[in-house]
């Protein structure tokens, strides 16, 4: 049975629109849990992995959102890749976020969804099935996981027990100038590895070829948290560009504990 989201689409106030994303982001992500392990991965053109499980969420998904919020416009990873400006607000959908880890059984795998009002995000929701995490923020309202209010480690030192996440081929793609201290640890989920930033357990985040999808929650929880997150090429994800296909589009990202290291941290990194 569709599962039903409680929700009054005739009142978009940021309030009710983060209900609506949290009760839509814990349906599908319930729904996820019927193929967990046993979904067959493929590749996909552009080289990133998708599954059954994949198509069928992102389906689901934006089917809720065009049934109580009409008017908005949708940008999704396998849908709904390509941006035309109709003046509304969009949403941003990321619907199974680590899906080799989904494929093969491991927990780091979840749903983003955000929404995008003025070229900005205003709300934003990451949930973690298997680890029973619903992650949320609105913008000036702050960043929590379920209940509890989370926030980046303030003021932030790297030392030699610090942990810094990045996706797997950084190191392909970049070098950092004199050698870091902090430990490395890849997840295997881009959305898991920024919140680890926002909840304090990372220091940073280090993303050479993330997508608009990965991003757009996970930026507004981060800098909610206290964080700071931006793009290393002077290609800033917001506002959205008119007319474009995100699906190519890659977005190297640097996500921080705080402002001073996102400075000395980005001035380190060398592209190769």
């Amino acid at each position: 049975m569709k599962p039903k989201l409680n929700i009054n689409g005739g009142h978009h106030t940021q309030e009710t629109c983060l209900t609506f994303a949290k009760q839509l982001a814990h349906s599908a992500g319930q729904r996820l849990l019927n193929s967990f392990g046993t979904s067959v991965a493929k590749t996909k053109k552009d080289g990133t992995t998708v599954t059954l499980s994949d198509w069928e969420t992102d389906q689901f998904i934006c089917a809720e959102i065009k049934a109580t919020y009409p008017m908005d416009n949708i940008l999704s990873e396998e849908l709904l890749p390509d941006y035309n400006d109709n003046g509304s607000a969009v949403w941003i959908i990321d619907p199974l976020d680590g899906t080799t880890n989904y494929s093969q059984g491991l927990p780091l795998w979840g749903v983003s969804i955000a929404r995008i009002e003025m070229g900005y995000p205003t709300i934003a929701v990451l949930y973690f099935p298997i680890l029973d995490m619903l992650c949320h923020a609105s913008r000036g309202q702050g960043a929590f996981e379920n209940s509890q209010r989370i926030s980046a480690r303030r003021p932030a030192i790297v030392n030699r027990y610090s942990i810094f996440t990045c996706s797997s081929g950084t190191e392909q793609h970049y070098k950092i100038r004199g050698g870091i201290r902090a430990k490395r640890r890849t997840f295997g989920s881009t959305i898991y590895e920024l919140y680890l930033v926002a909840r304090g357990n990372a220091l940073f985040s280090i993303l050479p070829e993330p997508r608009i999808w990965d991003l757009a929650a996970a930026w507004l929880i981060i800098e909610e948290s206290g964080g700071t997150i931006d793009t290393m090429k002077n290609s800033p994800p917001f506002p959205l560009a008119d007319k474009m296909s995100y699906a190519s589009l890659k977005l190297p990202t640097l996500a921080t504990a705080s402002p001073e290291m996102w400075q000395d941290l980005c001035a380190a990194i060398r592209i190769k």
